[in-house]
């Protein structure tokens, strides 16, 4: 009777922690789309919707521009369409389609904000049943999801619209049907569509298939029902690549001739600093405890070798990948993290009951206990203390700002206006549907050309800009720029061509 109440104060305490953690989530969400990502993300979900995914570029046909303008009138997340004289998105479609059906049920103000959060609740709920499905007590279990919950990259994406915290979810979603299929093959065909979804929000995460084969059972008719749950998944990554790119193996990455991403050189540059940065994010104990697992007798062979593939082929994967400057991009491991995170509580378990032998009695007991406490503390500290030296919940309200610019930039300028923007372009899309130009893209002929044009069509030039973009853009685009005014960083003029 005294372990059954306990249990269900213990169940009820994880439930409760759980809400509080998705209200915190909610809570201090970006409520905002920027950059290329978000932006990106979020047009390709509206594209979706309004069932246009390669699209015309605003008012390029109206100014009657030759073929090579078109990227001058890409915003950011957009490159050339299969079409001539079309854009399309760049990014994979998984993240998309959440978006999509988040602002079907939640609207465009919120939906869109929310599939993150969403997912990195619904990840911890997944870490603890994958963790009870490997072996580990609910104590354990419980204590992989608060590691998972505090880690500051996990934090970070919990509450960004971007793809990483539902990739890592699907990931998990993955290989606990996986292990499931063990004890009842028809979880084979689920973990075949949790892949496919994975894969469809993130197409590296092919990689799961290493680990998902550890954790299949291996006969024929689940291996069919894998396959046959992840069969609608590749319908719709091969269906919308054909909208977006003209041929169902396209992706954007290819299409934008991505040629240089994936190279072996500076790989172990690129090793130092994912080892760096977990270290300091996480402690060195779950890369010892990752590493540890393999030796570890009380932990069967295949669940050693899930847990080992599991993160490693991120790892190795990403070592190669040619972005990792910030510590955020850590963010790419998130798929694989959370075996990370498990190969150190099955560590900090055999090394408690080792401890425990090593005194007998009450004394052993407690002895294996403090020490499992202490490894998992020394972890949780790490991460709260990066969450605050990163400002992760600090920082959300002030991305506002790219929403309340554009909205105020779309109250002022006339109907017709060209608005020169690089890093505002996404989010002009998305919030205004203006025309941008992307001073980048624009060469001293090409400029002329389009004054001329623009002229001829009666449109006026503007431009919203970030502090970092505003010399650049003036010496690229010659003429009489006059502020109107700022909105924190963010700076709208209108520009008069010089004659």
């Amino acid at each position: 009777m005294k372990t059954s109440r306990s249990s269900q104060l213990g169940a009820i305490a994880a439930v409760a922690g759980l809400l509080i953690y998705g209200f915190l989530v909610v809570r201090y969400s970006y409520y905002s789309v920027w950059g290329a990502d978000p932006s990106g993300y979020a047009n390709a979900a509206r594209a979706i919707l309004e069932r246009r995914i390669a699209q015309p570029a605003a008012a390029f046909d109206q100014l009657e521009l030759p073929d090579q303008f078109i990227p001058s009138f890409s915003p950011l997340g957009y490159e050339l369409g299969p079409r001539p004289r079309t854009i399309a998105p760049t990014y994979p479609v998984g993240f998309p389609l959440h978006i999509a059906g988040a602002a079907l049920i939640f609207g465009w103000k919120y939906g869109p904000f929310l599939v993150s959060p969403l997912a990195a609740v619904l990840s911890l709920a997944l870490i603890y049943l994958v963790g009870t499905e490997l072996g580990l007590t609910r104590g354990l279990a419980i204590a992989g999801a608060a590691m998972l919950a505090l880690n500051p990259t996990f934090c970070l994406h919990a509450i960004q619209p971007m793809s990483d915290a539902l990739g890592a979810c699907w990931s998990l979603a993955a290989i606990l049907t996986a292990l499931r299929s063990q004890r009842r093959e028809v979880w084979g065909l689920a973990a075949g569509a949790a892949f496919g979804m994975a894969f469809l929000v993130r197409p590296t995460s092919i990689l799961l298939l290493v680990p998902i084969l550890l954790s299949l059972r291996l006969n024929l008719k689940v291996l069919l029902l894998f396959f046959l749950g992840g069969l609608p998944l590749a319908g719709v990554f091969c269906a919308y690549n054909a909208a977006a790119y003209g041929h169902p193996l396209m992706t954007g990455y290819v299409a934008i001739r991505a040629e240089n991403l994936i190279t072996l050189n500076d790989f172990t540059v690129r090793f130092r600093h994912y080892i760096y940065w977990l270290t300091v994010t996480m402690s060195p104990l779950p890369l010892l405890g990752w590493l540890g697992v393999s030796l570890d007798r009380n932990v069967k062979p295949r669940d050693r070798a899930l847990l080992i593939t599991w993160f490693g082929v991120f790892l190795l994967f990403y070592c190669c990948y040619s972005f990792y400057a910030e510590w955020w991009y850590t963010r790419f491991l998130l798929p694989g993290m959370p075996a990370l995170i498990l190969a150190t509580l099955f560590v900090a378990r055999d090394l408690g009951k080792l401890f425990e032998r090593s005194l007998a009695g009450r004394w052993g007991v407690w002895l294996r206990r403090a020490a499992t406490a202490v490894l998992i503390a020394v972890v949780i500290g790490f991460e709260r203390q990066s969450v605050e030296r990163f400002r992760l919940l600090r920082v959300a309200a002030l991305n506002m700002v790219w929403a309340d610019s554009c909205q105020w930039a779309d109250r002022i300028l006339p109907s017709q206006a060209l608005v020169v923007a690089t890093e505002m372009s996404g989010a002009l899309k998305f919030y205004t549907g203006r025309p941008i130009v992307r001073f980048e893209r624009v060469e001293p002929d090409k400029w002329r050309l389009l004054q001329a044009r623009a002229a001829e069509k009666g449109y006026r030039w503007y431009a919203l800009l970030v502090t970092q973009e505003i010399e650049e853009a003036q010496r690229r685009l010659p003429g009489k720029w006059t502020k109107l005014g700022t909105l924190r960083q963010i700076s709208l003029w209108q520009i008069e061509p010089a004659s």
